[in-house]
């Protein structure tokens, strides 16, 4: 810089008789360009640290009414809440959603691309795959979603075991494809899925409980309160029933899953230290209690609560 100061004032020098006057107008002119060279660099970096904000991509799909993606109840889900929750206090990030199957998820984090997703459960080898977060909301059990023709077929039980379900040949049922059901029934269903009359297919739980209520099939493992949901949507509302699994536990924990890398560990941690702070609140409570209409479940969802807020 001082050098192209020198270089003006020998300029002036060369033109003629030197004019103290000019040079100072000179100089006062090459102060302000130097203030506006400084201004500019420091705004393109003020810029560049906005515009490289790290991002988040959320896997997102309409399963209402967990989450809701269109029609009158849009964005009403539990898990919209949930994701809207933990956008809100990441703002550090930029927040991308992308609808996506089960599949494709799983598809990125083996490409260990950077994705995260809030509806996972702790199943077999995925925790080689994802980073958990301590649990951030839980459900009621998936169950045995069937006609009641076909419950009365089973004796109307209170329970009833999905590994003796399997093997009966008067029953043929669908469950979704890269789906988790839980560890235990995860478990199970590779020990015992084949040859038996389950298949697994690429359908959405919309589609599947349809096929049970025009008895396509005669059973699919989904959630009651899903169920449900999509049954008084259709116009055979008194034709399904649902069924609690024997083997599964009286509820499970759902987790934000992120890619296992260093990416995915540092969203995890942050998004820890948020549940840490909010579980406990009345706010964040009433958001376990979204979709639920049934006064048995939501007796269950406040009794068990207390020991969700204590779980790592």
């Amino acid at each position: 810089m001082s050098k192209a100061k020198n270089e003006i004032i020998m300029f002036m020098k060369s033109v003629g008789k030197r004019n103290p006057c000019k040079e100072f107008l000179l100089l006062k002119l090459w102060q302000c360009v130097l203030l506006l060279f400084t201004f500019i660099i420091a705004s393109s970096s003020c810029l560049s640290k906005v515009y490289s904000k790290d991002s988040i991509t959320w896997m997102i799909l309409d399963w209402p009414p967990w989450m809701i993606l269109e029609g009158e109840d849009k964005g009403n889900g539990r898990f919209n809440h949930i994701l809207k929750v933990a956008q809100d206090n990441l703002p550090e990030y930029d927040h991308v959603t992308e609808i996506m199957n089960w599949a494709r998820f799983w598809h990125e984090v083996e490409q260990n691309n950077n994705i995260c997703y809030p509806f996972g459960l702790k199943s077999g080898n995925r925790e080689n795959l994802v980073y958990y977060s301590i649990p951030h909301t839980f459900v009621l059990p998936n169950a045995i979603i069937i006609k009641k023709a076909d419950a009365d077929k089973l004796g109307n039980p209170e329970s009833y075991s999905i590994v003796t379900l399997l093997s009966d040949k008067r029953f043929n049922g669908y469950a979704e494809k890269n789906r988790s059901f839980t560890e235990k029934v995860d478990t199970l269903l590779k020990k015992y899925e084949s040859g038996s009359n389950l298949t697994r297919v690429s359908a959405r739980a919309e589609s599947l409980i349809k096929m049970v209520s025009t008895g396509r099939i005669d059973y699919t493992i989904e959630y009651p309160i899903v169920a449900e949901y999509y049954n008084k949507k259709g116009d055979d509302t008194a034709s399904i029933t649902s069924i609690p699994i024997s083997e599964m536990e009286p509820y499970s924990y759902v987790y934000l899953c992120c890619t296992k890398n260093e990416w995915g560990k540092r969203i995890i941690e942050k998004w820890n230290e948020v549940l840490r702070r909010i579980k406990t609140t009345d706010e964040y409570r009433s958001i376990t209690e979204i979709g639920h209409t049934d006064k048995k479940e939501l007796k269950l969802i406040r009794q068990y609560y207390e020991a969700f807020i204590d779980a790592q």
